[in-house]
């Protein structure tokens, strides 16, 4: 035998001898065994035509993938649940070297019903448009309102639930308030909002099913640094040439929403108005900036087609003329899968500030895994 394989053989040796003698053990969870659930979400994009506003950073046509998510969700049967999700995409705006990002990280407390608690980065409650979830979306992109005027996801509390066996479900937060993937606050202060929404009708009308539902959310903030979109004009350091489109001052809101769905129709209508009052007063001491869309879906081909039919508006500042934009959706869904395998085509024409007409052509193909 060669020495030198003659130390491994003991040493083997001992090691099973006292693998022998050691009582198997069991690894387990602390607490009741978990479901979990792995999925994702990618949809691939092209288009054509112009810039319209500015979520997108140029006119120029491309092909880019506008989403590529992996997420984690799950249960504990002691009521606590779960979800995490990352994005790889998730910009309008041209990007190189595309990273991982957090969007949803949270951890919901669900005894009960009728309250339960949720901590972490999620989406606030406040407008219709921005918490109905992306992929289902009837449109490739959310109203330029809706995007503009709530507030998307935040590092905050709430408590919510549902009461009347489901007619009616509320939820209230408080959160940092100035943008997701960002541990700190811009004060001591938070923003506060809060939604309440019902089901006004659930039945039949006209031997077709139907379904009638009301939204009102709310919102109050102070904020002494929180970066906002362009079409405001806020600028902290006017003694500097360039606009920082940071906000410091104080900013309230409401806004109202009805849905309503029968036989293949889907209507959506919704309204959003927010206070700015800034510290510096410019652009004004305060102002008001408000818009909204309406939205039609229907089913050409139940399940399969659908067309659909919006126009949104928004007027960032009720003290300026001529600063507001108007813009038209027209496309079709084609649902192989529901949506989890949708192929969308749409067409936006947008009035612009400045009184030119601009236009793009959308195409995504979606699939959820």
């Amino acid at each position: 035998m060669p020495r030198n394989i003659a130390p491994l053989l003991l040493l083997g040796l001992s090691f099973s001898v006292h693998a022998a003698d050691t009582p198997v053990v069991d690894v387990k969870p602390a607490g009741k065994e978990p479901t979990l659930r792995v999925g994702g979400l990618l949809q691939a994009q092209a288009e054509f035509g112009d810039r319209l506003d500015s979520r997108w950073d140029n006119g120029n046509d491309r092909f880019f993938l506008r989403r590529a998510r992996i997420n984690a969700q799950g249960r504990f049967l002691e009521e606590f649940e779960f979800r995490f999700e990352a994005d790889a995409a998730g910009t309008l705006s041209s990007t190189t070297g595309l990273r991982l990002q957090l969007t949803d990280g949270y951890i919901d407390w669900k005894r009960y019903k009728a309250a339960s608690v949720r901590v972490g980065q999620f989406k606030t409650p406040f407008g219709y448009e921005q918490l109905y979830p992306d992929p289902r979306l009837l449109t490739p992109e959310r109203s330029l309102p809706s995007d503009r005027l709530t507030f998307s996801r935040q590092l905050g509390l709430q408590v919510g639930g549902e009461l009347l066996d489901g007619r009616l479900s509320y939820a209230a937060g408080m959160f940092n308030g100035n943008g997701a993937n960002n541990s700190g606050n811009d004060n001591d202060q938070f923003l506060y909002a809060a939604r309440v929404a019902g089901i006004l009708h659930r039945g039949t009308l006209a031997g077709k099913e139907t379904k009638l539902s009301l939204g009102a959310n709310g919102f109050t903030s102070h904020d002494r640094a929180v970066t906002v979109p362009p079409e405001f004009g806020f600028d902290s350091t006017p003694a500097t040439p360039a606009v920082d489109n940071v906000f410091v001052g104080q900013r309230a809101g409401a806004g109202l929403d009805l849905q309503w769905q029968i036989w293949r129709f889907d209507v959506w209508v919704e309204a959003l108005t927010v206070e700015f009052e800034p510290d510096n007063g410019l652009p004004a001491s305060s102002f008001d900036g408000s818009g909204g869309y309406v939205q039609a879906g229907f089913f050409i081909v139940p399940s399969r087609l659908q067309a659909v039919l919006k126009y949104d508006t928004l007027d960032p500042s009720d003290e300026v003329e001529d600063d507001d934009q108007g813009t038209w959706t027209a496309g079709a869904n084609l649902l192989f899968k529901n949506d989890d395998i949708k192929l969308q085509a749409h067409y936006l024409r947008s009035d612009v500030p400045g009184g030119e007409t601009e236009s793009k052509a959308i195409l995504r193909m979606q699939v959820i895994f």
